[in-house]
């Protein structure tokens, strides 16, 4: 029978080394800390009571000094449980009349965060207490986060205080250093319902909005796949700030590991083999090469992993250049992601992985070194799996070697922007599995933590034809360190996007286009017009007199050129108001010499020219293309060839060259009412839009997409004020704030991957090109009698205020004019 007396010591103060207090520094187990022993004893008071006399009781003095004497012995114990264990055999010895004793050992400086860390033992003189186990306590730990249901509580953190009692098996006689609790401390940390991570006001949004979900998540952390075993864990969470008139608001709950696996919810467990046949799965990839042809190895990659049927291909992020990260000596990185569909599960997805980097040519280097191509596994579902420890029972299982371990999510995909922001082009909302953060909040941090002195990533395009061999790799010269020859590997050539804005001139090879019809319908004139780019260029520096001629003389004095168009864009069908379309075969026979002749052109800088071939047809594209084209620039979207016509749309993803995808509404000079979606900005957003998401589902890499809101296309004089206005908001997010930070709702973050497919809005950060060159609106605006040439100062207004709004090209037919333009127009906005 349970006695009904106690004797009690409560909270006695002691000073002695107990293992770690607040911080776990080296020296930490010899430094004298705060203890607070506490001792219950059951004991029958009834014979002390009548008789008025204490030998047939438990004399609390003596217990007292019973305890002291243990904490003052000079023993060095290395954690609550050994002194707990001390002091009940001191206490057994100095009492023969007790049967049994609750101790508590209570650590008030254990941790920064908490009250205080305690561990509580139910002993008889036999040993630990049948059917009673052992429990530590983590008393109030306060974790500022964001929490709650109510749009108001979403804008700003408040404090949670959480409880945990672990009830815990015996301590082995192995372990010297007692239960973990930090560990513990540390996972329900990350589990929590936010990071409190405050920049510039900006704070990190939280994956959970009811205090009963944070406290079963993190029961679920404490009990699931965890090196530190718990039998129970009992957690309660409370909120402070909740109610008015209340101290807090607070949820308890009490789970064991059998009861967090019976009530989670059901899913396909990934892996398990007789879900293959049946479960399609999501996974995101991360992509990256920094030897040889980075983004042929890229693109080569893509294409391998979609061979045998073991993936499709469903989204691609932009490309970025980053500097090597861990080890700098080495030459800069290409970065993208993908996100797949797959029935592979995670071991036999990342398996192919292997095998696909194998077959692209990547070989063993040392950690964080160099590499032909990097396909590393990101995200799969929503799944938290590590192939070290079993995922269902929390045990540790046999060790996969380190080559081959697999561990979802990524571990370090927190701490690398070269990952997270091409993640952001395709998932910003999705909420990390384990950190319980969206992606888009993951990469604010990363950003502000680094806060380098430049732009950490480059967004970048690359001019690459899939048709053409890959360039053989150059030989190392002598004394030649690998990062210096590596730098010299041919690769296709690429912009940087932001740096400049590009100038594309404009040559239609076309007797009747608007504004220049018959000035380049010969390869001759369209040649001399290619030759007249090249412009002798001031020097920065003051130069020297040139070397006198025989005559005595100064000999000329030589000047640098440059050749100001950095792209030049073909044409041999005009798409004026009302034009009549010539025949795919007169198209062909109008450009394609154009272009052959620039290809074979004796001076190098005229043979290396970008080309676009401008053309609704496939073609006229693939003629260009295989003649040297590097561009399609498409009036119609990649549509004009009739509704479901999907030709030149594989011609250019076959090609895997950029392509430039226009608004337009079939006739130019017809269909300019907007009112029905809302006004043109809408327009082009809706129409443009849908052609561009139809484009990168049949895939069409992201990256090499380039958007053209169609200035005089469909579009009345206000309607082309209006885009230049608000270019920016064209390719702005609805999720991105105007100072360019990620501002997604909470009802839009999502743990489903397959939801995020195709979520963000296609034409969300796209470069953009404007073409308002001698266009008729500025002709309406300008008031006075010219033809479509006398409008060039009207012209450079209009690219003037398209550069100030984040215009990345420019396409005109004067091409001097628009370089001094660009030049001052860059100076101030770049």
């Amino acid at each position: 029978m349970t006695p009904t007396d106690w004797v009690l010591v409560n909270r006695l103060s002691a000073r002695l080394p107990l293992g770690s207090s607040l911080w776990p520094k080296p020296d930490a187990d010899t430094k004298v800390q705060p203890v607070l022993i506490s001792a219950a004893v059951p004991h029958s008071i009834k014979i002390a009571g009548a008789s008025d006399a204490l030998p047939t009781s438990i004399n609390y003095g003596t217990l007292c000094k019973t305890i002291e004497k243990v904490c003052q012995s000079g023993e060095l114990y290395s954690c609550m449980e050994h002194l707990a264990d001390a002091i009940c055999a001191a206490a057994f010895n100095a009492f023969p009349n007790m049967r049994e004793i609750h101790l508590s050992v209570e650590k008030p400086r254990a941790l920064t965060h908490a009250k205080s860390v305690s561990f509580a033992t139910i002993r008889t003189r036999e040993g630990r207490k049948a059917g009673e186990p052992d429990r530590v306590e983590v008393n109030d730990l306060e974790l500022s986060t964001i929490i709650g249901v109510n749009p108001w509580e979403r804008d700003a953190c408040q404090v949670v205080r959480i409880c945990l009692a672990l009830e815990i098996p015996c301590l082995s006689s192995e372990n010297t250093k007692g239960f973990d609790y930090r560990d513990i401390v540390t996972r329900v940390s990350e589990a929590r319902v936010a990071f409190f991570l405050a920049f510039d006001n900006h704070v990190l949004k939280s994956s959970y909005q009811t205090v009963e979900a944070l406290a079963s998540s993190i029961t679920n952390v404490i009990l699931s796949n965890s090196p530190t075993k718990v039998d129970r864990a009992t957690v309660r969470v409370a909120k402070p700030s909740a109610l008015m008139f209340a101290e807090s608001a607070e949820v308890r709950i009490s789970r064991t590991l059998d009861s967090v696996q019976r009530f989670a919810p059901e899913k396909p467990n990934p892996t398990s083999e007789s879900n293959v046949a049946v479960a399609l799965h999501v996974a995101a990839i991360a992509l990256g090469s920094n030897v040889g042809d980075r983004f042929r190895n890229i693109e080569d990659a893509l294409q391998m992993l979609e061979r045998d049927g073991n993936a499709k291909v469903v989204d691609t992020s932009f490309l970025y250049e980053s500097k090597a990260m861990y080890v700098e000596e080495q030459r800069d990185f290409v970065n993208g992601a993908c996100l797949i569909t797959t029935t592979l599960l995670p071991e036999s997805l990342l398996q192919w992985l292997k095998e696909v980097e194998a077959e692209i040519g990547r070989t063993p280097t040392f950690r964080w070194g160099p590499r032909v191509v990097d396909l590393d596994l990101i995200f799969y579902d929503d799944v938290v799996y590590d192939s070290g420890t079993s995922t269902s029972t929390g045990q540790l299982t046999e060790k996969v070697p380190e080559p081959r371990r697999l561990v979802i999510p990524h571990e370090r995909v927190h701490e690398r922007e070269f990952v997270l922001r091409p993640l952001a082009d395709m998932i910003p909302q999705f909420i990390h599995p384990k950190l319980h953060l969206p992606v888009s909040s993951l990469l604010t941090l990363v950003k502000r933590s680094s806060n380098p002195a430049g732009p950490s990533l480059k967004k970048v395009v690359p001019f690459m034809r899939l048709s053409a061999s890959p360039e053989p790799r150059v030989k190392a010269e002598e004394n030649e360190s690998p990062l210096e020859s590596e730098k010299r590997q041919s690769e296709c050539r690429y912009w940087v996007w932001g740096e400049k804005t590009r100038i594309m001139a404009i040559i239609n090879c076309t007797p009747d286009s608007f504004s220049d019809g018959g000035d380049h319908d010969t390869v001759e004139s369209a040649m001399e017009f290619v030759k007249s780019f090249a412009i002798p260029v001031r020097p920065k520096t003051p130069s020297t007199s040139a070397a006198p001629s025989r005559s005595g003389s100064p000999g000329p004095r030589t000047l640098p050129f440059h050749h100001v168009v950095d792209i030049v864009d073909i044409g041999g069908c005009s798409t004026r108001p009302a034009a009549v379309l010539v025949t795919p075969e007169e198209e062909i026979r109008r450009t394609i010499p154009v272009i052959e002749a620039i290809r074979s052109s004796e001076d190098p800088a005229i043979r290396s020219s970008l080309i676009s071939i401008d053309t609704f047809r496939a073609s006229v594209a693939q003629a260009a293309l295989d003649a040297g084209a590097d561009v399609v620039n498409d009036v119609y979207g990649l549509t004009g060839e009739g509704e479901g016509n999907e030709d030149l749309l594989n011609v250019v993803k076959k090609a895997g060259c950029p392509v430039i995808m226009m608004h337009s509404r079939g006739d130019a000079g017809q269909n300019k009412d907007y009112s029905d979606v809302g006004g043109v900005l809408n327009g082009i957003r809706e129409e443009l839009g849908a052609k561009i998401r139809r484009a990168l589902n049949a895939g069409v890499r992201r990256w090499n997409i380039i958007a053209d809101p169609g200035i005089g296309f469909s579009k009345d004089v206000e309607g082309n004020l209006a885009i230049i206005r608000n270019l920016r908001e064209i390719t702005r997010s609805a999720w991105v704030s105007a100072d360019g930070a990620f501002s997604i709702p909470y009802a839009q973050e999502t743990r489903s991957l397959k939801d995020c497919i195709g979520s963000v809005h296609p034409l969300t950060s796209l470069p953009v090109l404007i073409g308002g060159s001698r266009k008729v609106f500025q002709g309406k605006l300008i008031d006075r009698v010219a033809t479509p040439k006398d409008r060039s100062s009207a012209t450079i207004a209009t690219h003037t205020a398209a550069i100030q709004q984040g215009a990345d090209i420019i396409r005109v037919h004067d091409v001097l004019e628009a370089w001094d333009m660009v030049k001052v127009a860059d100076a101030l906005w770049r």
